[in-house]
């Protein structure tokens, strides 16, 4: 793999593995001999797996397995029987010879034997379990940044269908484990409760001994996962493409420089980073505000403060918005992952295409309020910012996964830091 996007990764997992998962932008095939596969894709593919199994796990058991229940049943007759264990079972005759009374029969029982479908329901536990917690995480993921991502247009309107889709997906998922829950017990007369227990003796027919060999990937999926993906399925799992990614490290490095002035984040910024969404920063008695891919769309107040202006839609990357003199000011900052001057230079458009709602005043007359900066970041080399135009407003952070040097960004960040206490004094 190219070491830049796997160093990109490594980080990004190091932080969390949803933010190596798919998000709004198109997506590339990467193989899952990658040891680092993201955790809720391999989850609802292990649901998959375990759940698209069961019909063929019922049907060995019915048909062809020898662990089916049988009963003792105690008769007469000696025909097809054997002698009975118990003293009970014998008489003395006439002649004082002790004789059997009664012979022991095994007779098998139509019932299956429930201490595999036990060990199945604590299997499809685990399951549910996991994508519970799952669930409860990227739901609240997926509706902020609905918020965040409202509009019109046809990109907004794609975003959104792939935000639904995602938890479809998740509904989905929970729907198979239910349905297979219920196929479970109507093989039983009596609840089926869940077993931690193999059970003794295991069915030996095909398919449960294909579930065996992959058992501990379903009980410990964080340790087995990415390799029972690999090694089971075969397939390929879907990460968003390098640009992307690109895009989620600067937004994670960006709040650990936030953070190194003594910034604090409250609350969890994965799903902002994921998909979207705010996340408030708080020094001393100074909330900073960082928008995750807002976009603005003319005419219409976002959240944050702003709108967009002589174009339909715009949609940067980041967005800081400070305390200013005004009421509010921001601060865009939008990576690139080409060292092309003209693209970099080209992030400065959100300084004419995003105005505050509010106005600021001059000399008593109120003007548009923009952004005091709108500056792009790269993977480049060099040691410091590099400033576009003569005030400062635009220009690029130099941010290299494989060359990583934090001062640079720091120091972008100070500006930002020194002009939010300044002005909310």
């Amino acid at each position: 793999m190219n070491p830049f996007l796997q160093k990109l990764i490594d980080d990004l997992k190091e932080f969390s593995s949803d933010l190596i998962l798919p998000g709004l932008h198109g997506t590339q095939q990467v193989s899952t001999g990658m040891s680092t596969v993201a955790s809720t894709t391999a989850l609802l593919k292990s649901i998959d797996f375990l759940t698209g199994l069961i019909p063929k796990l019922l049907s060995e058991l019915e048909t062809t397995d020898a662990t089916r229940k049988v009963t003792l049943h105690y008769s007469a007759s000696p025909k097809y029987a054997r002698f009975s264990r118990r003293s009970c079972d014998y008489q003395l005759d006439n002649k004082q010879r002790l004789l059997p009374a009664h012979w022991l029969s095994v007779l098998p029982i139509t019932e299956i034997d429930s201490r595999p479908l036990r060990w199945l329901v604590h299997l499809l536990d685990l399951q549910s379990n996991a994508l519970q917690q799952v669930q409860n995480r990227t739901i609240k993921y997926i509706d902020d940044s609905l918020l965040t991502q409202q509009g019109e247009s046809t990109y907004a309107q794609n975003d959104r269908a792939t935000l639904l889709n995602m938890r479809s997906r998740l509904d989905e998922a929970q729907a198979k484990l239910e349905h297979a829950r219920v196929t479970l017990q109507r093989k039983i007369k009596f609840k089926l409760v869940a077993s931690l227990c193999l059970p003794n003796p295991y069915p030996s027919s095909p398919a449960w001994s294909h579930l065996r060999r992959f058992a501990q990937q379903l009980i410990q999926p964080k340790e087995y996962l990415p390799s029972f993906l690999h090694n089971l399925l075969n397939g390929t799992v879907e990460i968003a493409d390098t640009p992307y990614l690109y895009q989620r490290w600067c937004g994670m490095k960006l709040l650990s420089a936030f953070e190194s002035l003594n910034w604090i984040i409250y609350d969890d910024p994965t799903g902002a980073l994921f998909l979207g969404g705010e996340v408030r920063l708080y020094k001393a008695d100074v909330e900073v505000s960082l928008w995750i891919e807002p976009r603005f769309s003319k005419n219409t107040i976002h959240p944050s403060g702003f709108m967009c202006k002589a174009v339909h839609e715009t949609h940067p990357d980041y967005m800081i918005v400070t305390p200013g003199p005004s009421g509010i000011d921001a601060f865009i900052l939008d990576p690139t992952t080409t060292a092309n001057p003209e693209i970099r230079q080209a992030k400065g458009k959100y300084l004419d295409t995003i105005e505050a709602i509010g106005m600021s005043t001059v000399a008593g007359i109120p003007v548009v309020h923009t952004p005091l900066r709108a500056w792009s970041s790269a993977p480049l080399h060099t040691p410091h910012c590099e400033i576009e135009d003569s005030e400062g407003r635009t220009g690029t952070i130099p941010m290299h996964p494989l060359h990583w040097l934090s001062q640079p960004l720091l120091d972008w960040v100070k500006d930002i830091n020194n002009y939010a206490l300044a002005w909310n004094d």
